[in-house]
């Protein structure tokens, strides 16, 4: 029994996920994923990206750190990324707005991030992510295992990406607080914690949570 536990919580798990299935194209849709790096950082560390599709079209453009482009379907094979997990959807006039936030803000970003990229514990790919969702006022979280999601220099303060909470940051520590977030620490980049809504405990390890799938 002790060896279940153990091994659940060195995985970390998920109750009821995001579909990964894509949603018709009657409607512009924004959506951010991640997936796992290769082996062996596949259990210890994510990348994300986001998904554009507006109304009508097929094909999605993506924004990304160290890609980004025109795909076919970024749900399920994306770059070589594994285990992708999807954290936010937005659709119709909210995606509209998403979306030319995303192609105003992320070129210059993303630009700034790869010239001065560290891969731990910052700015890199998480790095980016995080703050996209915050200037486009897209309210999800990465997981815990986005290692660089909370790289804010070497000190920064202001409102989660959820949009309920306040965090403040510093490369060796750093706390999250909130109505959806609860309460997170993060230590030299890593991030534990209990999220109040979905309730899960947040792990540095795996998905990066154990409990209810983020929403």
């Amino acid at each position: 029994m002790r060896g279940a536990i153990c091994a659940v919580l060195l995985s970390a798990c998920v109750i009821l996920p995001r579909s990964l299935e894509p949603p018709p194209n009657d409607e512009t849709t924004v959506a951010v994923l991640t997936g796992t790096l290769g082996h062996p950082l596949d259990g210890i560390a994510r990348h994300p990206w986001f998904a554009v599709r507006l109304k009508g079209h097929k094909s999605w453009e993506t924004y990304e750190v160290g890609g980004g482009g025109v795909e076919d379907d970024p749900f399920h094979s994306h770059g070589g990324y594994g285990d992708p997990i999807l954290h936010g959807l937005w659709r119709g006039e909210e995606a509209e707005r998403a979306a030319a936030c995303l192609e105003r803000e992320a070129p210059a970003a993303k630009s700034r991030i790869e010239s001065g990229y560290v891969f731990y514990p910052g700015p890199n790919s998480n790095t980016f992510g995080d703050e996209m969702l915050r200037r486009c006022e897209l309210h999800a979280s990465l997981p815990a295992t986005s290692v660089g999601k909370d790289w804010r220099g070497w000190i920064g303060a202001g409102i989660t990406s959820e949009g309920t909470g306040v965090q403040l940051e510093t490369p060796l520590f750093g706390f999250k607080i909130g109505l959806k977030e609860g309460i997170e620490l993060h230590i030299i980049g890593l991030a534990i914690g209990i999220d109040l809504w979905p309730p899960a405990i947040i792990l540095p390890l795996g998905v990066g949570r154990l409990g209810f799938a983020d929403r």
